[in-house]
């Protein structure tokens, strides 16, 4: 998930927020001023304490200046050509959170767009959660409109600049004048009396002498004494806590959240006056950093106080905005030293309401608890306190210093047999998502929150997998009511059930936009280490230092054309064969066409092997210039040749018998070959060679360029027709041993061949070829650790064995002392090493190699097992895990569940290796692995269902709600409400492409679960469908949702979707989702795939490459334990008549296996021809023949032979193999 652009994406707006200069346009709107007497009127730009959030789509937000790229200046507001020198310089898609906290009366502002080209802004307005304007779709033309709210002291001011819908490019957002009228003294609203937070916290105790975390990096293993920094501290009988003493005689006492604290308050009571320390003694500190790991206590801002034998911590509005996870008191103390619970106020505003639970089936509904977090229940009569048991059980107090689970929450024992009805005490909504009351259910059928968020939202929150119905009391609707209200609504995954296959046709035009067809194209031979790369306007880069640095670029030199005399159409381009590595750019001006043909051909002898790696080569830049007219036309091609591209250093160039060299200091690396372009005058001028004059009618001339990759005189080289010839031959030779298929689409079929030869060409080798590294993008990241495994993993599921174990052996070779695997990035990658050399092993059971790389595998594996020993704590729900780290390009510390899944992932597949070993050569370690295995899966689904327990529930399209399915132990809810701002605010996408669904593949969850069943559900309803990262907005995704659904809208191919519809035996939603990816990135000309949407990111990166080889082979050939399935996910439009799909050498766990399927629905049959695997048979092969319309089978002959094994609605066709070739026909009810 790397990315080459970062974004300023939810942020504190105070440590944002940029002053400029004075620097002022000729003609400027004043500023409204406060008339003598009137309220005070104050700007938000002067007021960064009140401005929690600032988030946008693109830049910096700018203070009396316009929205701005990280370190410029920005330029000053101006809007219809009037300048401001006040105001918020915002960018959409966006908004400011601005907490009012009832002192203000109105709101004012002048809204329109800065000048920068053809922009479209929708300006809204929300007080306290309510729209109070809407300015509609506003462009450069549109002059300011005023925006006027009153805020009769409201608690919270939302501003948000919408990108109308069709994208952010230029939606600069002005908010000119933007400021607050305080109001009155007696008009200020009192918000509810604050409920204590405390009890919803551990209290704890820190070494007081220690300010930081962890000291760890991200790439560096977790050190076991950084794991636990806090001690859980037990209540005394008294309810008192002893505090602990350090050696130097200071005590310390804390509170410890899930999530970040809004403080406003904090209190800390000594049991008599005299124990109180005195003020200045007293340190108040709270937690500031990336996660609960990594950051450092800091002295907070405010005023301590001691009343009797209470110290008292006030944080004051103009200190600014505190959030923490993490509060202490410092003080001398003794070992008599002790207190009572802490407190804690903060922020949040507070409101009772009354609300009903009832159970769908009431004579079933005994047993189970309900507990409210963040909130307090008021008994009949009165206000629930803090402190004190209430009348109906709860204990707002709980039994804290006890396990987390049981943290700050009394629990009431519930008897649904009728409806209940509850009085609470519960924070209202707030962006601040400091304090969210969650009304948390342990059931016989399972536990999970709700949200009093979503009841106010909603009429009701109805969990039918828990028989759960909870609305606001007196309820809006029934429960009868709200049934036949939703009947008849359907999921997305329902709907998509119902409809025709999508197809890769389909979605090049609905789901692909054309952006994608930017960006260069890398050659090279394969896993070759000298690169050249072709710009999309035929610019040619290439290397001529003889060691290249990290920065490839720096040092390339350069061949850039220009085409014609005159005005010229855009460059069109295509891959020469349809795959073949060989772009073809070709451009036309006034009549004439030139064309742009550029390879690398191998140069020497082809020998027996001519795949092997480390031939020599040459790429050759073969131009022609055509007059397409019926008269003579001039003609113009300039060839502009740098020796280094970057400090724009000319190459010189010297005239010999064929042409012109081209060379720089070291001497020549290139030979114009312009003699074959007699018909045109040749002339050189500094570095630029020039071929100029006019051709008669229909002429055509060409000439080479040729590069040698390792530098050499390339006269004697052959033509560059039997080059391009020798190139060809070549890529075959390369691709022959793998996978062979033939589609009855020609797209996918080419797409499927030059994403192999994709994934060559990034690679580099080392060892003189004996280790491949797998490069995460052809120009970018390198081999990472982690998402280089992609790439091996799909070369290796489409036949690639020996590049897959060049590979593998490339990152044993990079095992640390330590026995785990980094090169840069994170340490996650070694869990999908692991994983990936396990399934290596079992696709083709290399004893001889497994055997030589054992040793390492059970040293890493070791190393797995050490780390989860570090986490084992009774009382701790993360216990058994691996240790907090990174996912990707997140940099906060987490318990993400999908980093230990796949290390269970690893431990797994790695223990079914080497228990294939002989004894002697560690079968009994991978016993011991398996069981390590089995642990760590039973850890984290214990670890997960106590988050789960915790979280509230989310929504699906058919009115239901289930149960969240969190992504890391400590936040039971939103990544985004947890993290903001995290990885370039895009916090929000880890929990979709590398959230809970992870441990499907990974096989920690049921794939066919009800758990899985839901997660796939709300992906499918709400992520896939939310604004996308660069393009895809939620407005287009909801109009065109089965087209521009399916994928993730960051990065799809981190999302395991597709993998777990395979799993599930979905048909429709993995042809929905496997061809919606591939449009969604593909770059269509050159058909290499990007990181990301509309360009951006790596271009050509072969980590999203390495999974859609992985999806189209598990389309065309998967296991399912013991049973090999044929055609398990192909399109039924392959199976009309007159259409043939043909698959050779398919790599299996059983060995190789091939078949061919051709359609003769016209006579009413189809025809297989399976060659099933030798190696191992598998217990049955399964082929999947679904009819395109739908018509069930009527009967099947084997080898001639009536075969009755078969279900004739599902299509499938099930087979004993008998190690001979097996033919089919398959008939068909008309």
């Amino acid at each position: 998930m790397r990315t080459l652009l970062l974004l300023t994406s939810p942020i504190l707006f105070a440590a944002s927020l940029h002053l400029p200069g004075a620097a002022r346009a000729a003609s400027q709107a004043p500023a409204p001023a406060n008339p003598p007497g009137a309220a005070a009127i104050e700007y938000l730009a002067d007021l960064p304490e009140l401005v929690f959030l600032a988030s946008q789509a693109w830049g910096e937000l700018g203070a009396n200046v316009a929205a701005h790229a990280p370190g410029h200046a920005g330029k000053p507001l101006q809007i219809a050509g009037q300048t401001y020198s006040r105001g918020l310089g915002h960018h959409a898609s966006g908004s400011l959170i601005i907490l009012l906290e009832g002192q203000y009366a109105a709101f004012d502002a002048e809204v329109g767009l800065q000048p920068c080209g053809d922009g479209s802004v929708i300006f809204r307005v929300f007080v306290d959660g309510r729209q109070r304007f809407d300015s509609g779709i506003l462009r450069e033309t549109n002059a300011a409109q005023r925006v006027h709210v009153q805020l009769g002291g409201a608690q919270e001011l939302r501003l948000e600049a919408d990108d109308a819908g069709d994208g952010m490019a230029c939606d600069m957002a002005n908010w000119a004048n933007a400021r607050l009228t305080r109001a009155s003294t007696s008009a200020r609203q009192q918000p509810e009396p604050a409920v204590d937070v405390a009890p919803f916290a551990r209290v704890v105790t820190w070494d007081p002498n220690r300010l930081d975390g962890a000291r760890a990096s991200r790439i560096e293993e977790f050190r076991a004494e950084d794991l636990f920094l806090e001690s859980d501290l037990a209540a005394r009988p008294d309810g008192t806590y002893r505090v602990p003493v350090s050696t130097n005689g200071l005590g310390c006492i804390g509170l410890q959240w899930l999530n970040r604290r809004a403080l406003k308050e904090l209190a800390l009571e000594f049991p008599a006056p005299g124990t109180v320390p005195a003020t200045n003694a007293v340190q108040v500190q709270g937690w500031f950093g990336e996660s609960a790991w990594q950051g450092a206590w800091k002295p907070l801002a405010g005023e301590l106080q001691a009343a009797d034998n209470r110290l008292v911590f006030r944080l004051p509005p103009g200190a600014g905005l505190a959030q923490t996870y993490k509060v202490r008191w410092v003080f001398p103390a003794s070992e008599q030293t002790a207190v009572r619970p802490p407190c804690a106020f903060t922020r949040s505003r507070w409101q009772t309401m009354r609300l009903l639970v009832q159970a769908e089936k009431p004579a079933r509904a005994k047993g189970g608890t309900l507990a409210i977090y963040n909130g307090e229940l008021v008994p009949e009569g009165g206000r629930a306190s803090p402190r004190a048991q209430t009348s109906t059980g709860i204990s707002s107090q709980g039994s804290r210093g006890r396990s987390p689970s049981q943290t700050g929450l009394g629990v009431l024992p519930l008897d649904l047999s009728r409806p209940l009805h509850l009085t609470i005490r519960s924070s209202r909504p707030s962006p601040l998502h400091s304090d969210p009351t969650i009304l948390q259910f342990r059931l016989p059928t399972g536990a999970f929150g709700v949200a009093v968020e979503d009841l106010l939202a909603n009429d009701c929150v109805y969990l039918p997998d828990h028989g759960i119905f909870v609305t606001r009391d007196p309820a809006p609707i029934t429960l009868a009511d709200y049934k036949r209200k939703v009947a008849g609504r359907k999921t997305i995954l329902q709907q998509v059930r119902e409809l025709p296959d999508q197809t890769l046709a389909q979605a090049m035009v609905r789901t692909h936009h054309d952006t994608q067809r930017e960006g260069p194209v890398m050659l090279s031979l394969a896993c070759d280490n000298a690169k050249f790369v072709v710009e999309r306007d035929g610019t040619l880069r290439f290397q001529t230092a003889p060691e290249p640095g990290s920065d490839w670029f720096a040092t390339a030199g350069e061949i850039h054309p220009q085409f014609g005399l005159g005005q010229t159409a855009a460059p069109e381009r295509r891959l020469d064969g349809g795959w073949l590595p060989i772009p073809v750019i070709t451009v036309a001006s006034e009549g004439v066409l030139y064309s742009e043909r550029v390879f690398v051909a191998p140069c020497d002898e082809p020998g027996i092997n001519p795949a092997r790696l480390n031939r020599r080569s040459v790429c050759v830049a073969e131009f022609t210039i055509t007059n397409t007219l019926s008269q003579p036309a001039k003609a113009s091609l300039l060839l502009n040749c740098l020796a280094a591209s970057r400090p724009k250093k000319a190459a010189s160039l010297s005239p010999c018998a064929d042409g012109w060299h081209v060379a720089d200091d070291a001497g020549p690396f290139a030979l114009a070959a312009t003699g074959a372009a007699r018909a045109l005058e040749v002339s050189a001028q500094g570095g630029a060679l020039k071929l100029a004059g006019t051709l008669p009618a229909h002429a055509s001339v060409s000439f080479p360029v040729l590069l040698p990759a390792q530098r050499a005189t390339p006269a004697a080289l052959p033509a560059p027709a039997r080059l391009r010839a020798d190139t060809e031959a070549y890529w075959k030779a390369v691709l022959g041993p793998a996978m062979q298929v033939s589609t009855p689409d020609p797209l996918l079929d080419n797409v499927i061949r030059s994403s192999q030869v994709r994934c060559l060409i990034a690679a580099r080798n080392e060892a003189d070829g004996a280790r491949v590294a797998p490069w995460a993008a052809a120009m970018s990241y390198g081999p990472l650790e982690s998402e280089g495994n992609s790439v091996i993993r799909g070369m290796d599921f489409m036949g690639h064995g020996e590049f897959a174990r060049r590979a593998l052996d490339f990152f044993i070779h990079r095992y640390n002392t330590n026995g785990f695997l980094t090169t840069g990035y994170t340490t996650f990658g070694t869990a999908w090493q692991l994983w990936t050399l396990g399934e290596h092993y079992q696709l083709h059971r290399d004893t001889n190699w497994l055997s030589r790389v054992a040793p390492e595998i059970q040293r890493v594996a070791d190393w797995i097992i050490r780390q989860t020993g570090k986490t084992r704590h009774p009382l701790r729900p993360e216990s058994g895990l691996m240790p907090p780290g990174v996912l990707a390009d997140w940099n906060s510390f987490a318990y993400h569940f999908a980093l230990s899944a796949y290390y269970c992932a690893a431990l797994r597949e790695a223990g079914n290796a080497v228990a294939e070993l002989p004894a002697a050569r560690g079968s009994k370690n991978g016993e011991s692995l398996l069981e390590s295995a089995a642990a760590l899966r039973a850890d984290i689904l214990r670890a997960y269902h106590w988050t789960q327990s915790q979280s509230p529930a989310v929504p699906l399209r058919n009115g239901t709600w289930i149960p969240h399915y969190p992504s890391q132990v400590h936040s039971p809810g939103k990544l985004g409400n947890f993290f903001p701002g995290q990885d370039a605010g895009r916090s929000w996408c880890y929990d979709v492409e590398l959230g809970a669904h992870q441990l499907i593949p990974a096989a920690v969850l049921d794939s066919r679960s009800r758990e899985a069943e839901r997660m796939l559900d709300h992906m499918e309803d709400v992520h896939f469908l939310a604004d996308g990262w660069f393009d895809y907005p939620a407005t287009m995704n909801e109009r065109d949702w089965f087209n521009l659904g399916g994928f993730s809208k960051v990065q799809p191919y981190y999302t395991r979707n597709c993998e777990i519809y395979a799993l599930r035996d979905d048909v429709k939603p993995f042809l929905r989702s496997y061809f919606n990816a591939i449009a969604s990135l593909l770059n269509p000309e050159v058909l290499t795939f990007w990181e990301h949407f509309r360009h951006s990111g790596a271009w050509d990166k072969t980590h999203e490459t390495g999974y859609f080889l992985h999806q189209t082979r598990t389309m065309l050939v998967t296991e399912r334990g013991t049973e090999l399935w044929l055609a398990p996910f192909i399109t039924s439009n392959w199976l009309k008549d007159g259409q043939t799909l043909t698959v050779s050498n398919a790599p299996t766990r059983f060995g190789p296996v091939s078949y061919r399927i051709e359609s003769h629905l016209a006579a009413g049959c189809i025809r297989a021809t399976i060659q099933p695997p030798t190696r191992q048979a598998p217990d049955r092969i399964i082929l999947r023949l679904r009819n395109p319309d739908s018509s069930p089978i009527r009967s099947v002959r084997v080898n001639g032979k009536r075969h009755s094994d078969f279900d004739k609605a599902t299509g499938l066709v099930r087979l004993k193999p008998t190690g001979q070739t097996l033919g089919l026909e398959v008939s068909f009810r008309r």
